[in-house]
This record gives structure tokens, C-alpha cells and sequence, in this order.
């Protein structure tokens, strides 16, 4: 068998293909099983060729409709056409969300002078709230409500924005912050996804105030250097990094230009492994900067700043998960992408990360180690929805993730969807709803209100060996061996585990 060549047709990173091709041992009938190391569990699994060849299938067909639209949205009397217009959503600050169709956006926003509102009437009465309101839950007439485009963060020479959600119903009620973050692959994707819409909608309906943000993708940051190539050191060159307080964009904004290396997704084999690995800090600075812009507002939208979850799929579970586990002071070679050290958004934390389709993707480049565990929110816990048969995200990487939490006594779930691939959006919200119930379940009862049980702290301390004698709650939260750590302390002393 050719592994060389069976590994290249699976589009992993090259920095992965190589040492994956050295690790490469056995070969099922139904799948090739590709081990980090004899003592680990399985990182990457992937399916049966048929499978893979279907998906290209897909992929070539997507393109073949991108194509027919860009030459529907060329003249301007083809620009004015509902059709041509329904896929740039009337909003040429989203060009990222391209999918297939990215020429045929460029075109209406260059005829346009990025301004279709404005300049095309369909665009007039054009509501993106409206458009999705589309699975049947009738948001309009509901009591919750939409702002939409608030700036929330400047980097790379770009305005960042997030759209808040909340229930007019409860506006008296402090009630939690839930960010929501898109998927897309690090290079794609957008707060304006009507999966994200309904999503955000939903945690608002539940009693929480949802913010779901864009933040900065490939094409915003990312120059491109040679693969077999380290990245330039930050500063010393026009390749790589653009910088994170720029003043102009790396490319003109509206264009939805980015450099070739961004095109195909951040882990795909066009990547610079580098530039994926640091990809997901950028979007986690990105989330702790929304939540503090949230806190910002709490009084005005009334969250209760001690109380946030992190929800998304895909690339925006990894976010979650990342900024879950990680702040910005842990960094992957910070002398590259010049992402500067900011202990004030490091306090921002989310208490309960839960999403579909992550994981924990590269352990060799930032691995969770007590001391960042230490960092996390008292009494953190995380949640993952996963497809048995994911062949994007491996449930692999979610089940390292988990093997992780256990090891450092972190509260953590893995709800596995046999048969399931990777969107598992529908899946959730509509084919199984107990899979949401779960999920909010999960979040609810490691967000919620918590008291001290002194009794049984002490109790507890009592039967261990040899026996130990503490006077509460307090004095075990505060001890420095971290005992809030443990489940069973933090189910006793939640409320002084998280004070």
C-alpha cells in the first residue's frame, strides 16, 4: 500500500502529513488508523475512500455553482436581481462568509461602492433577522430581539462586530453571558450564519444574553511565508504576520482578497502549519476582547459579568474550548505574531464551554498543564456534541480533550452522535432536541447558583487517609494546592470555589 500517497489524499497540513507518514502502522478494512504514539489513543481516523471521493464530488459540484453565480452578478442589470443578491446578504462587510460564491460578492460590492443598501433596491427593505427567521421557530413573533453590527474590537487595521440577542421579557433579570463563535475553518464564516442567528436566538430564549461576534480569519492577519520555512520573526518581514494594531488592513477591506495560503481552510494542506497552529489564539483574544466589550454594557444589558458560556461548532467549539483552556499570556511562538501579552482580558473566563465538533486539536503546541488548568474559572466544565463519523474534526481530538479534563480533575462530557458526520447543527436543534436539553442541562447546572455544604467539606476531609481536619468551605478554596479542582470539593464548595 502507498501511504504516502493515501495520506496526501486525505489534505492533511504537511507538517502533519510527515510525521503522520512516519507513524502510519495498520490499515482496517473500513479505515486507516493514524496513532500520535503507542501509549495515546487514536488522534486521527479516517474514513472509508468512497467516502472521501463523494465529498470531493461535493466540493467540485459547490464550485460549479460559485462559478454560475459570478456570472449572474456581473452587469448591473444582473446585480439588481434578487437572486445574485440573496447570497452577498446585502452586506459587504461579511465578504468572508464566501463559501462558494465569493466573485459573485466582490462583484456586487465593487459595482456598488460596497454599499448595496444604498445603491440597489432590493437591498432596501433587505433584513438579515428576517431572513433568519427560516426553521420554524417564529422568532418574530417572539420577545426576543436583535442589535445588530456593534463594534466590539479594532485589530489589523479592521473593525470587528458582534450582534447582542436578548429577551425583552427578562430585560429586569441579570442574567449570564453566552458568546456565540462560527465555524468555518478559521478562514471562513460569520456572525450573520443563520445557524448562528438561531443559535444565539435560542440561548436568548433560555435566559441568557447571547453575543455572537465576528473575528479576525485568515485573511486579515496572514501574509503568507514558504512551507518549509519558519515564519519570519515578527517585525523583520512582509511575510506572516500582519500586525494586531496595525492602522490599514493587509488587504483592502470590502475585497475579499487573502492571500492563497488562507484559501482552503485552516488545516488544510495549503496551510502553513504555523500559521494554523496560532490561528486559534487570534480567535480566542478575539472572544475575551467581546466579553469584555460585554462587561462593558452589563449594566445596559444586564449580564451578570461572574457567569459566561461559550457555545459554537466546528472551528468555533476549538475557540471555545481554546479560550476555556487557555489565556493570552500561553502563547505558541509569540516572537512571530507579535500578539501582545494583555493581563486585563486574561480575566476574562468561561466558566462553561460547550459546543459540536471540537476538540483539542494540537496538543504538542499548547498542552494543558496545571498551571494554565490553575488559570482557568473555578470550577470550569466543558461539554462536546460530536459525530462518530466526523471525518473533518476526528472524535479523536474530542476524546484527547477529555482524557485531559480527567487528568487534571477538570468537570467534562462527550456526547458521542453514532452515525453522525461533522454538521451536526440540524442534528441538534431539530432531529434530536433532547440533545439540546442536554446540552443546556449540562451548562445550567455547572453555571447555576451554588452554595457551601461545610458539613460535608468537613465530613468529606474526615474520611480520607489518614484523616484531615478542615473548619470549611473557605479554608479548603483557599488552600494552595488547589483542592477546588477535585469534583467532588467543587460539588461541596462551589460557592467558595468560585469567589
Amino acid at each position: 500500500m502507498d501511504y504516502d500517497a493515501q495520506l496526501k489524499s486525505y489534505n492533511l497540513p504537511q507538517w502533519e502529513h510527515k510525521r503522520e507518514q512516519k507513524r502510519l502502522t495498520k490499515r482496517t478494512n473500513s479505515a486507516v488508523n493514524i496513532h500520535r504514539s503507542s501509549n495515546k489513543k487514536m488522534y486521527s481516523r479516517v474514513q472509508q475512500p468512497t467516502t472521501m471521493i463523494a465529498l470531493l464530488m461535493w466540493l467540485v459540484g459547490m464550485a460549479a455553482v460559485g462559478a454560475q453565480l459570478s456570472g449572474q452578478c456581473n452587469t448591473e442589470r444582473q446585480q439588481q436581481r434578487k437572486r445574485c443578491q440573496g447570497w452577498c446578504e446585502c452586506d459587504c462587510d461579511e465578504y468572508w462568509d464566501t463559501d462558494f460564491s465569493g466573485s459573485a460578492c466582490e462583484s456586487v460590492c465593487g459595482a456598488t461602492n460596497n454599499d448595496p443598501v444604498g445603491a440597489l433596491s432590493w437591498c432596501a427593505n433587505y433584513s438579515v433577522a428576517d431572513k433568519c427567521d427560516k426553521y420554524g421557530s417564529n422568532w418574530a413573533d417572539s420577545t426576543i430581539q436583535s442589535q445588530l453590527d456593534i463594534v466590539y474590537m479594532q485589530a489589523y487595521g479592521r473593525e470587528f462586530k458582534l450582534n447582542f440577542f436578548t429577551d425583552t421579557a427578562r430585560a429586569d433579570e441579570i442574567l449570564p453571558l453566552a458568546l456565540i463563535i462560527h465555524g468555518g475553518g478559521f478562514n471562513t464564516g460569520t456572525k450573520n450564519n443563520c445557524k448562528i442567528f438561531e443559535s444565539a436566538r435560542e440561548f436568548a430564549s433560555r435566559g441568557y444574553r447571547a453575543i455572537a461576534i465576528n473575528y479576525p480569519l485568515c485573511g486579515a492577519y496572514w501574509n503568507g511565508t514558504e512551507f518549509d520555512e519558519d515564519i519570519p520573526p515578527f517585525g523583520s518581514s512582509e511575510r506572516g504576520w500582519h500586525a494586531w494594531d496595525a492602522d490599514t488592513p493587509l488587504y483592502p477591506l470590502y475585497t475579499g482578497m487573502q492571500h492563497p495560503q488562507c484559501d482552503k481552510g485552516g488545516a488544510s494542506s495549503n496551510t502553513h502549519p504555523e500559521q494554523y497552529a496560532q490561528s486559534q489564539e487570534v480567535a480566542n483574544r478575539a472572544g475575551r476582547y467581546a466579553i469584555h466589550y460585554a462587561h462593558s454594557q452589563a449594566e445596559t444589558w444586564a449580564i451578570d459579568i461572574a457567569q459566561t458560556v461559550c457555545h459554537g461548532a466546528s472551528a468555533g467549539a476549538i475557540t471555545c474550548y481554546e479560550m476555556f483552556l487557555f489565556n493570552t499570556t500561553v502563547r505558541y511562538k509569540p516572537e512571530n505574531t507579535g500578539l501582545p501579552l494583555d493581563p486585563e482580558i486574561d480575566q476574562m473566563k468561561v466558566n462553561v464551554a460547550a459546543g459540536r465538533a471540537g476538540g483539542l486539536i494540537i496538543p504538542e503546541v499548547r498542552a494543558v498543564t496545571q498551571e494554565t488548568v490553575d488559570a482557568m474559572a473555578p470550577g470550569a466544565a466543558v461539554w462536546d456534541l460530536h459525530g462518530s463519523d466526523d471525518i473533518v474534526v476526528d472524535i479523536s481530538s474530542a476524546e484527547f480533550l477529555m482524557d485531559e479534563m480527567e487528568t487534571f480533575n477538570v468537570l467534562a462530557e462527550l456526547v458521542i452522535a453514532e452515525g453522525e458526520g461533522h454538521s451536526l447543527f440540524e442534528y441538534q436543534f431539530f432531529e434530536n432536541p433532547d440533545r439540546l436539553d442536554d446540552m443546556f442541562e449540562f451548562i445550567e447546572t455547572h453555571l447555576g447558583v451554588c452554595e457551601n455544604d461545610d458539613d460535608g467539606i468537613i465530613a468529606l476531609a474526615a474520611s480520607q487517609t489518614p484523616p484531615r481536619v478542615v473548619t470549611g468551605c473557605r479554608q479548603v478554596a483557599n488552600s494552595r494546592r488547589n483542592f477546588c479542582n477535585l469534583s467532588q470539593v467543587l460539588d461541596l464548595c462551589c460557592k467558595a470555589c468560585a469567589d
